[in-house]
């Protein structure tokens, strides 16, 4: 979904520097290391929003590349902050935040509804491809767990593939799948509102593979 920018986004984000950052405000790596949940593409934050919530024992970390979304997720978030301290939305491509994370630091990963790159040659860009994977499985903890959404069948199929050929996880399927009979996946924004549309879902649970 394409997002224009808000007028109120750079107040926002100015003023709420302790639940959104962006990679200049980075002081060490140290900063990630109490985080044991990782959202890859966390939109408008709804559903990291409703984890946090939910798991109040749990540290959330979203990280978001595109900066109109985490604006939106950063506002959203603001009104939650004095209840909820358990999250933090970070406005970063993948590539440059997976150095920062320690090995087994991660208890899941989320990566719900990503960009299917659907041109053969920008196949390796997607957040399912090969050398991703194995970057998860390095952050993963030895009972970590991957839940990967998509409503691209394309992309779906591609994936399921790409997580046979790693040998790195044993996987389940599940399609097509409904948030709301699981505690465990909320729905996001983008899920609403093309479930509405009679667009089926589809789930991958990646299980790191005990070696």
């Amino acid at each position: 979904m394409r997002l224009r920018h808000r007028k109120w986004s750079e107040e926002v984000l100015k003023e709420n520097k302790d639940i959104g950052i962006n990679l200049s405000d980075i002081k060490s790596e140290d900063q990630f290391f109490s985080f044991n949940e990782l959202e890859i593409g966390s939109g408008c934050g709804g559903f990291l929003l409703e984890l946090s919530k939910r798991n109040p024992d749990k540290k959330y970390l979203g990280a978001e590349i595109n900066v109109n979304a985490f604006s939106i997720a950063v506002k959203k978030a603001s009104e939650f902050k004095k209840e909820q301290t358990n999250f933090l939305f970070l406005n970063s491509p993948i590539e440059r935040l997976i150095p920062l994370i320690k090995g087994k630091q991660l208890n899941d990963i989320y990566i719900n509804f990503p960009d299917p790159w659907p041109k053969k040659r920008q196949h390796h860009r997607r957040l399912s491809y090969l050398p991703l994977l194995k970057e998860y499985n390095r952050m993963l903890k030895d009972d970590g767990t991957i839940y990967f959404r998509s409503d691209n069948v394309d992309l779906f199929n591609d994936s399921v593939n790409y997580f046979k050929d790693s040998n790195l996880y044993d996987i389940e399927i599940i399609s097509p799948f409904y948030s709301e009979k699981v505690s465990y996946l909320p729905a996001t924004e983008y899920e609403t509102k093309f479930r509405n549309k009679g667009v089926n879902i589809n789930l991958l649970i990646a299980k790191k593979k005990k070696r």
